[in-house]
Parts: C-alpha cells; sequence; structure tokens
C-alpha cells in the first residue's frame, strides 16, 4: 500500500505552499480546484503560493499533505479490521481524537493509516520519514474540506509546540485593541460571549482554541490556527445581530464555500463565511493577552456581574486548563509527541509564574450583559 500511495502523490499535478506563522505546508493534490479550495480555506490568516512541481521537489523538506483519490486503496483498506496501539504506541491513542469517528488500521512509527466512514469517507495516512500527509478517498467522493484543515492544523500545532507554543481550550479575541482570552468548559459560555465581542467590532483569533505562550519579556502571545468556528442555534437566537445577519433556514450539506453548513448541532464558518457574516475583516493570527475571562452561563442569570480574580487563582484555573481540557481534534501521532508531558512541564511552570489580569463574568442572556462594564475592563491598564 505505501507503494501505490507514493506513486499517486507523485502523480499529483496541483502543488502549492502555504505558509502561516512562517512554518511552510506543501501541498499536492490530483484536483483541479486544490487552489481554490486552499484560498479558500486559508488566505486570510496565511500566504498561499502557487508552485511547479519541480519547484516543491528542489525546496527544503517542510511537511506535505497530498490530497488524492483511488478506489485501489481505499478498497485495500476500507474492510480491515482495527487495531489498538500497542508497546510504546499505546502512549499515542490519546492524541487521535477528531471529531468524528475514525479508526487505526495501521499504527507505526514510520506509517499510520487512519479510517473515517462517516461524515466522509476517506483515510489519513502519515508517513514521518517521508514528512508526509496522504488524505486518500474514493473516486466518487467530493474532498471533505474541514478534513484538509485539520490535517493542516495538526502539521502548524506541532510547528508552534516546538517553539514552546501550547493549546488552550478558549476562544481568543481582540476588543478596542487589547487581547483577551475566555476559558472555560463547554457550556461555559465562551462561544456566546465571543460572538456578543464580534457583534461589537471585536476581532476573532480562533473561536475555539489558539496558541499560547510565555514570551522572554514575561507577557501572553497567542497565535492562531485556522479552524472551524461552530455556532449553537442557541447562541444565534440570543444574539441581536447573529439574529438578523444569518438565514437558519439554509441547509448547504458540506458545500462549504457556498455558505454556513449545519452540522454536528450547530452552524460552521470557515473564516470567509465569519467576514461575510460580519461584512467585515474579522480574523487576526496573532495577537498579545491583556485579559483572562472566565465565564459563567445562566439562562437563569438576569444582571451581569463581573469579579476580578487575583493573579495566583488565575495561573492555577490557566494551567489547569492547558493541562487537563485538551481542545478537539488533538494530533494523529507523531513520534515526537510520545513525551508530550514532560516536554510541557517547565512551559506550564513559567505560565505559573506570570503575572496576569483575569476577572469572571456571570451572564445570561444578551439584556443581561451592560456593555459599559466590560468596555471598561478594556479602557484600564492591563497591569
Amino acid at each position: 500500500m505505501k507503494r501505490a500511495i507514493l506513486q499517486a502523490v507523485d502523480g499529483c499535478a496541483h502543488h502549492f505552499r502555504v505558509t502561516l506563522h512562517g512554518h511552510p505546508v506543501e501541498f499536492c493534490s490530483d484536483e483541479a480546484d486544490t487552489g481554490e479550495i486552499l484560498q479558500f480555506l486559508f488566505h486570510l490568516q496565511a500566504q498561499v503560493v502557487e508552485r511547479t512541481k519541480e519547484e516543491q521537489s528542489s525546496s527544503s523538506s517542510p511537511w506535505r499533505i497530498a490530497v488524492i483519490r483511488s478506489d485501489a486503496i481505499w478498497n485495500h483498506e476500507a474492510d480491515r479490521r482495527p487495531i489498538d496501539p500497542e508497546g510504546e504506541m499505546v502512549g499515542l491513542r490519546t492524541y487521535w481524537r477528531p471529531d468524528f469517528p475514525s479508526e487505526f488500521v495501521v499504527l507505526s512509527k514510520a506509517l499510520t493509516v487512519v479510517r473515517h466512514k462517516a461524515p466522509f469517507r476517506g483515510l489519513t495516512v502519515l508517513l514521518n520519514e517521508e514528512r508526509l500527509f496522504v488524505y486518500v478517498r474514493p473516486e466518487a467522493d467530493d474532498t471533505f474540506i474541514p478534513h484538509v484543515e485539520t490535517l493542516a492544523g495538526y502539521l502548524w500545532r506541532r510547528a508552534l509546540w516546538h517553539e514552546g507554543f501550547l493549546d488552550l481550550h478558549s476562544a481568543m479575541l481582540r476588543y478596542r485593541g487589547r487581547g483577551a482570552v475566555i476559558i472555560g468548559p463547554k457550556m461555559a459560555g465562551k462561544t456566546s460571549l465571543a460572538m456578543h465581542f464580534l457583534a461589537r467590532g471585536a476581532e476573532l483569533l480562533g473561536s475555539d482554541f489558539g496558541e499560547i505562550t510565555m514570551t522572554p519579556q514575561g507577557t501572553l502571545q497567542a497565535k492562531a490556527v485556522p479552524h472551524i468556528c461552530r455556532i449553537t442555534p442557541e447562541t444565534i437566537a440570543d444574539n441581536a445581530f447573529l439574529y438578523k445577519a444569518l438565514d437558519t433556514t439554509r441547509r448547504d450539506g458540506f458545500a462549504y464555500r457556498n455558505g454556513p453548513v449545519f452540522s454536528h448541532g450547530k452552524y460552521e464558518f470557515f473564516a470567509p463565511g465569519l467576514d461575510l457574516l460580519f461584512n467585515r475583516p474579522v480574523n487576526i493570527t496573532s495577537m498579545n493577552v491583556d485579559l483572562l475571562i472566565f465565564p459563567k452561563f445562566s439562562p437563569d442569570t438576569i444582571r451581569q456581574r463581573i469579579t476580578s480574580i487575583d493573579s495566583e487563582t488565575a495561573r492555577a484555573r490557566l494551567v489547569q486548563s492547558i493541562a487537563h481540557d485538551r481542545p478537539l481534534a488533538d494530533w494523529l501521532p507523531f513520534p515526537d509527541v510520545l513525551n508530550r508531558q514532560d516536554r510541557e512541564a517547565p512551559r506550564l511552570e513559567a505560565l505559573g509564574k506570570a503575572q496576569l489580569r483575569a476577572v469572571q463574568v456571570e451572564f445570561g442572556r444578551e439584556p443581561s450583559l451592560a456593555w459599559e462594564d466590560i468596555t471598561a475592563l478594556f479602557d484600564t491598564g492591563a497591569g
């Protein structure tokens, strides 16, 4: 199978380089609309450049992602029995946690194959020595655009991890020139609060996760990795701007380039869709973090309450979130993340010494929010 995959990759006619935060990823595909897909996914946050096959071959060795269609390869793996990780690879089981069902059919340091059957059919193949990801799908199936974005996200998250960044499950935005990170478990109100900010002119770095690090100067910095923004119908119904701007009767299946789709019980937006929704550029790729917000949503709350959180408590809650509340989807099994927790320990220790400005915001439906008080948090110093 490996030989057949490499032969199919070598036959790809379309080649592109996509660079985010200085980290290039090479794409190749046998699809004529590859460039359109990559421009749609990444051009608002990364640089997308078409390249010849010769340019790709002569460049240094960044990671590559190939998107190919092959009934022969798919059928060869479609009915293979799934396997459980064994030996040293068992520690990698938790690093494959996508938003949709999947199963290992091959797992080794040299070759990993993951099979997907819903909501799309395909294989994810990881060839570590060749620095190559391959997304293989049956010939009759269209490219599943979210999976292309997910694979690129693995590589950029891994690259930023090597720079000292950590995944943080949060909404990240910039409002009135200051960066804020909204941290909380599911149903805490992260996305709802972030959408209220966006309706009032904020810029979005990430609706569900981003990368965070401590700079040598002792400040927090956040960087974006492109991913789908998912918004629940309840959030839309409770946000006067979204409710007016979004046609919730639309159902586009997986035609993401035609507008938002309704999937997994939420409306899904890529970056161009958010810009269209808010009728302005929304997405940013990096920011300094001036404020941590811990939301506490309850539909019974009728009046917002803002409470300051001391720096020690804020540090502990930030470290706890990074260590124990991993955002989905997590990485495929790169061998260099086997000792991930050991590598991250000193970074978490550094974050545990940061001077942080933090508040808890208790709120309910939109009328409960007092924006003059929220705005005051961003107009005061960040000390």
